[in-house]
């Protein structure tokens, strides 16, 4: 029987034939000068309002303020006589105690000998300022005498000492630059020691915002930038200079636009992406401003010319002094009482056994 050898062989199938794309595709070039236009007018309405927002500002400081003042020294000019009467006493009552908490550290002393003591050397000036040079060589001998005993006896609790030292000297950044210098001799005084030296706080986040402006100000300037100074750069190198030197960042950050978008400012010409970047600094700025005016707003000069018309704001003014004054009167009587007590302990006659304890807290927070 004959066979038959068929061999099966599958059809090849054929790939779908893909649709032909008729429309074919090309660039669309855009019209951005509408764009532009509208972040044109975004930041010439933000440029505005903070120029308005400054001259409000500008006001306050240079007419409200000393306009207040002036008006208060003609209505209530008996009170804040009064008034600088008492603070006058009481920082003289005060230096008073803290001279004698100081020589009472310094010699261990009681506060009543203390209190002796110091009024010797405000009757014996010349004889008080040996005493303190004669003071200050023992200090300086016991200073190097403990330098001398470190070398020699290092251990290992020293860097332990050292993070303290450190913490304690973080301690005084809470201090205000005001009170700094008094505090310094204070604090010498009491311990022996002088503090650390510092800089001058000032405000961080301006000043490392006018920082930046103002080297990006510098480097667009410079004339590998800008080729040959002209007049109007060179004005604008020493507007940016001054703006510096003021750290006005409003000032710095309107010179950086008049760079970036040409000696003339924004326009036609400049790209859509300066504009806005440039509106968006502008806003933040604005917000800090308005969040200043914001604060003064509270102040009793704001505005006071329209403010004094109201019979009610001379009585807030008045009401405000005359507290003032009780509350610097009961200081004084607090002060003066304590330097009474310690001028009755100086006197009393000293007696034999067991010393006086004092009932009062010389660190009281009152009092200060």
């Amino acid at each position: 029987m004959r066979k038959n050898k068929h061999v099966y062989t599958p059809a090849r199938s054929t790939p779908a034939s893909r649709p032909q794309d008729k429309t074919g595709t090309a660039l669309i070039r855009l019209n951005t000068n509408s764009i532009r236009n509208k972040a044109l007018k975004d930041y010439q309405k933000a440029e505005q309002e903070l120029e308005r927002q400054k001259n409000l500002l500008k006001r306050f400081h240079e007419e409200d303020v000393p306009g207040f003042r002036s008006w208060v020294h003609q209505q209530f000019g008996h009170l804040l006589t009064r008034q600088r009467e008492l603070t006058q006493a009481i920082d003289e009552s005060r230096n008073t105690i803290f001279e004698i908490q100081a020589l009472a550290s310094r010699y261990h002393l009681s506060e009543a000998v203390a209190y002796k003591k110091l009024l010797w050397r405000r009757a014996h000036p010349a004889e008080a300022e040996e005493e303190d040079r004669r003071w200050e060589e023992v200090m300086e001998r016991e200073r190097q005498k403990n330098e001398r005993h470190a070398k020699h006896a290092h251990t290992p609790d020293d860097e332990e000492d050292d993070d303290q030292a450190a913490f304690a000297n973080n301690d005084f950044a809470s201090i205000s630059d005001d009170a700094w210098e008094n505090f310094s001799d204070y604090f010498e005084d009491m311990t022996g020691i002088r503090p650390p030296k510092r800089d001058t706080q000032t405000s961080k986040v301006d000043g490392k915002t006018a920082k930046e402006l103002y080297r990006n100000i510098v480097r667009r300037l410079h004339p590998d930038h800008h080729g040959q100074m002209t007049e109007a750069v060179k004005g604008l190198w020493h507007e940016a200079q001054a703006a510096y030197r003021r750290k006005d960042t409003n000032a710095l950050y309107n010179i950086l636009a008049r760079c970036e978008g040409g000696e003339s400012g924004l326009g036609k010409q400049s790209a859509v992406s300066l504009i806005q970047n440039l509106t968006r600094q502008l806003k933040q700025v604005l917000r800090t401003t308005k969040q200043e005016i914001k604060q003064i707003k509270k102040e009793p000069a704001w505005d006071f010319k329209t403010r004094i018309l109201d019979p009610k704001f001379g009585s807030m003014i008045r009401h405000d002094l005359e507290d003032e004054i009780v509350e610097g009167e009961w200081n004084l009587k607090s002060v003066t009482n304590l330097l009474k007590q310690l001028e009755r302990e100086a006197n009393r006659p000293a007696r034999h056994g067991r010393p006086r304890r004092y009932e009062r807290d010389p660190f009281d927070d009152r009092l200060f």
